[in-house]
């Protein structure tokens, strides 16, 4: 079972339902991301390309300070906050969750532009998923 779905809730603003079925058990979880921004000539690198340990990260969520910026943004709306191992047969859900832009912008102060997030997880040291997606600030 999987499911990756983006609802329109109105012209400037979409809802993520992300939801997938654990086919093994995940004793080691790593998340690479990269944080892009368009300029002429195309995506260039912006700010932050790094690897998380997801497993070492719950266990001291405080001690990575961005990755646990960016996971304040999605701590309400998934069932991934524990550490490892995640089982077979779990579900892990990011769930009803919009991106709030007022947040983002008041912690992370970027010029009106286009910018991406690249990410591929690793589970058990194979690639498991990519998601990619880009955000538009404008005035």
């Amino acid at each position: 079972m999987t499911l990756c779905e983006i609802k329109a809730i109105d012209r400037y603003h979409n809802m993520i339902n992300l939801e997938g079925l654990l086919n093994t058990t995940i004793n080691q979880f790593q998340i690479h991301f990269k944080l892009l921004k368009r300029e002429s000539g195309g995506w260039h690198p912006f700010l932050y390309d790094m690897k998380v340990d997801v497993c070492k990260f719950f266990k001291n969520p405080r001690s990575l300070f961005i990755p646990n910026l960016i996971y304040s943004f999605l701590k309400s709306f998934t069932n991934v906050n524990h550490t490892c191992p995640y089982l077979a047969g779990s579900v892990l859900r990011l769930w009803n969750w919009t991106p709030d832009e007022t947040g983002v912008i008041r912690v992370f102060p970027v010029d009106h532009g286009q910018y991406g997030v690249h990410t591929k997880w690793y589970a058990n040291k194979l690639p498991m998923i990519q998601i990619n997606g880009s955000v538009l600030f404008f005035k």
